[in-house]
């Protein structure tokens, strides 16, 4: 069996869409990207007969500070979106990798200050006070 036929093989048997293959690459690897459907019991796809309310954590009144909290969530989600869809070029958007985005986008890194402690370029400039 080739891997080529492999690859195919394990995206019939998975329910996946292959949407790349590339190789050989200079150093004689190759690639493949494949989609996969999300399962039954994914939180994103469950039914529910009822309404759904918010959770609301941090919830609060109209106001300035609302407005200014609104827009930080705003870009955190669109940051979420950008970075789960490749700026936007990925159509086959993972909602688990939206949401770990999101959380990036709105408290910062899993680091001890929530900056990038390796790429320097990955901090947003000017650097946002720390809250803890």
């Amino acid at each position: 069996m080739t891997i080529l036929h492999f690859i195919k093989q394990l995206a019939h048997d998975l329910g996946g869409k292959i949407t790349e293959i590339g190789g050989p690459l200079p150093d004689g690897s190759g690639f493949a990207c494949m989609s996969l459907p999300l399962p039954d019991n994914h939180w994103s796809i469950q039914q529910s007969e009822a309404y759904e309310p918010p959770p609301m954590p941090f919830r609060m009144g109209v106001g300035p500070k609302r407005d200014e909290w609104a827009e930080k969530v705003r870009a955190a989600a669109r940051y979420a979106y950008r970075s789960a869809t490749m700026q936007g070029r990925e159509p086959d958007l993972d909602p688990d990798a939206l949401v770990q985005n999101f959380v990036v986008g709105l408290l910062g890194y899993w680091t001890v200050d929530g900056l990038s402690s390796t790429d320097e370029w990955a901090n947003p400039v000017p650097i946002p006070p720390l809250h803890k």
